[in-house]
């Protein structure tokens, strides 16, 4: 069972790696020095034993979108999905002043460091930092990762991977957002998941930085589908250009819930404890998988070159 889990988690990983549309920018100094901040399970599942957890006790899962769809609305949910992250994952104690978070290293192996930080509000679903450093360029990962290919890239980095619908593109103020259905298989004992989001980009920074974003959105225009447990995710995503743009460095700061915890949500009984033990390692997982498929693509593409 606990290997399901984990693989669960390496392919929902995975989502904050590909949600790119278009072009992107950054926040400078938006990450800051780590510090000790131990995670604790949550509490356990109710007696009932259906995976849901009392109203009551239900966090905010995702931005609620009127339909019919205005633009407006969907910028408005990825500018407080940018506040949101400044004001707790930027600064830890929640005000204007610029102080570093505290962050905890769970894993630096192969290039890849990852870092938890459960914050207050909402400690089931902590935030996740990953960083490393990719050989190929900013290009390079940006087009691999555009929704428009994730059917072929996908599956390189993702066994699960089922597929992604999308069910409408905007443009707002520069911002480009496209929304998103990514279906995911059945893995061992738990069901299919899926998820709803906004890809989101904006335009670059003068340093070449591109930022991608994912906004986990509840709409009446993709209802939820029988057969499959609707998960929330966001995340924020940095595309660095060092070494005259032929390396990236790549930093995705993101929130995973498994289970399906909204106000209205159907549960899913993933026990999300176990996600905070294990993303150390999965994190790592996902992200040299993404590595590998970049720089295999980059050598095939380099050698059909040369054969020219």
């Amino acid at each position: 069972m606990l290997r399901n889990v984990t693989w669960t988690i390496v392919l929902l990983t995975s989502t904050f790696l590909s949600g790119v549309s278009d072009h992107g920018v950054a926040a400078a100094g938006f990450f800051g020095r780590d510090r000790s901040h131990a995670p604790q399970p949550p509490s356990s599942p109710d007696s009932s034993g259906t995976g849901r957890l009392p109203t009551h006790s239900r966090p905010e899962r995702g931005k609620l979108i009127d339909n019919p769809i205005h633009v407006e609305d969907l910028h408005q949910a990825f500018i407080e999905l940018q506040a949101d992250y400044a004001r707790k994952a930027l600064y830890s104690n929640g005000d204007n002043e610029k102080e570093a978070t505290r962050w905890r290293v769970l894993n630096n192996r192969d290039g890849v460091e990852v870092a938890i930080l459960e914050h207050p509000s909402d400690p089931a679903c902590p935030y996740v930092r990953m960083k490393a450093r990719i050989p190929v360029s900013v290009q390079s990962c940006w087009d691999f990762l555009r929704v428009s290919e994730w059917d072929r890239t996908m599956p390189k980095m993702d066994p699960f991977y089922e597929g992604v619908s999308v069910h409408g593109e905007w443009v707002h103020r520069k911002t480009h957002m496209i929304l998103c259905r990514k279906r995911m298989r059945r893995i061992g004992i738990y069901g299919k998941r899926d998820l709803v989001f906004l890809s989101v980009t904006d335009v670059p920074l003068r340093d070449g930085t591109l930022t991608s974003g994912t906004v986990s959105v509840r709409t009446n225009k993709v209802p939820r589908v029988p057969g499959y447990t609707r998960c929330f995710q966001d995340s924020i995503a940095f595309y660095k250009p060092v070494n005259n743009d032929s390396q990236t460095d790549l930093t995705i700061v993101c929130r995973i819930d498994l289970n399906d915890s909204a106000e209205d949500g159907m549960g899913g009984l993933i026990p999300m404890w176990f996600y905070v033990k294990t993303i150390g390692i999965t994190g790592v997982q996902s992200v040299v998988r993404m590595r590998e498929a970049l720089v295999q693509e980059q050598t095939e593409r380099l050698s059909g070159r040369l054969g020219e």
